[in-house]
Formats: C-alpha cells, sequence, structure tokens
C-alpha cells in the first residue's frame, strides 16, 4: 500500500500532465528516485519537498495538502517520557499486530481517537439532582 504522501505526489504529478521523467528533470532529480517516492518505497527529502513546493510553485492549498501528506505518512513516532505504561502497553500490542489489522479494525481505532475531538466540543453540565438539592438547603435553611 502506498502512503499518504506518495499518493498525493503521483496526483500532484498526474495532475500537472508530467511524467515522472519530466518531473525528475524540473526537480533535478533521477526518474527511478520519483518513482520510488511514489510507489511509497522511499520517504521524500527535505530537497524534495523544498522543490516541489518552489518548482512548481503549488499554491496555499497545496502546500497544506502536502503538508498533512506529509504528517500522516510519517513512519517514526516517539512516545513521550511522561506517558502512562499503559500507552506503552498499547503501542506495543498494536505495533505487534499492525501488518495484520483489518479494515473494519483499523476504522474502529481510528473513530476511538476522534472520540476526544466530539468530547471537547459538546458541552458539559452538570446532573439537575445535585441542583435541586442545593436549592432545597438553601430554601430548608431559611
Amino acid at each position: 500500500m502506498s502512503s499518504p504522501f506518495s499518493i498525493f505526489f503521483r496526483d500532484l504529478r498526474v495532475r500537472l500532465g508530467l511524467r515522472q521523467h519530466e518531473l525528475a528533470e524540473q526537480l533535478g532529480y533521477e526518474q527511478a528516485y520519483i518513482s520510488a517516492v511514489e510507489l511509497g518505497k522511499k520517504n521524500p527529502s527535505e530537497e524534495l519537498l523544498c522543490k516541489l513546493s518552489k518548482e512548481l510553485d503549488l499554491s496555499e492549498r497545496e502546500q497544506e495538502a502536502l503538508n498533512q501528506a506529509v504528517r500522516e505518512s510519517k513512519r517514526k513516532y516517539v512516545l513521550p517520557n511522561e506517558v502512562p505504561t499503559d500507552t506503552y502497553r498499547m503501542c506495543s500490542e498494536l505495533w505487534a499486530k499492525i501488518d495484520r489489522l483489518h479494515p473494519a479494525q483499523i476504522r474502529a481505532i481510528r473513530e476511538l481517537i476522534r472520540i476526544d475531538e466530539e468530547i471537547t466540543e459538546q458541552p458539559q453540565y452538570q446532573a439537575r439532582q445535585i441542583r435541586r438539592r442545593a436549592r432545597e438547603r438553601e430554601e430548608a435553611e431559611m
């Protein structure tokens, strides 16, 4: 399977109507390198990313999509020192099965990860019972 960046890269080249060797020549690379990046076999170098933006005169929207694809294609992650032990275990268990996950499992995991976005967007309410009891106490004291 291809990385999000390799898909973005190929789609960009095709949208521009360029063949791999034409893009390679325009950017100053070998066609084999462009092919390897498109296939996800090689990660793009920082130099390639800069040349893409400059030489192809990417729009702001295209630049944002490029940056997003690069972030989503990251292959190595480092856990912060302060994460709980269970986080280490979860990552280890996930990594052990990462190449055997069914697409339904991947969708479910991604949905679970998005729950925090929903939680922060929803207003948090206090239970009504607590408020009623507090009012009843105030009335009783009067």
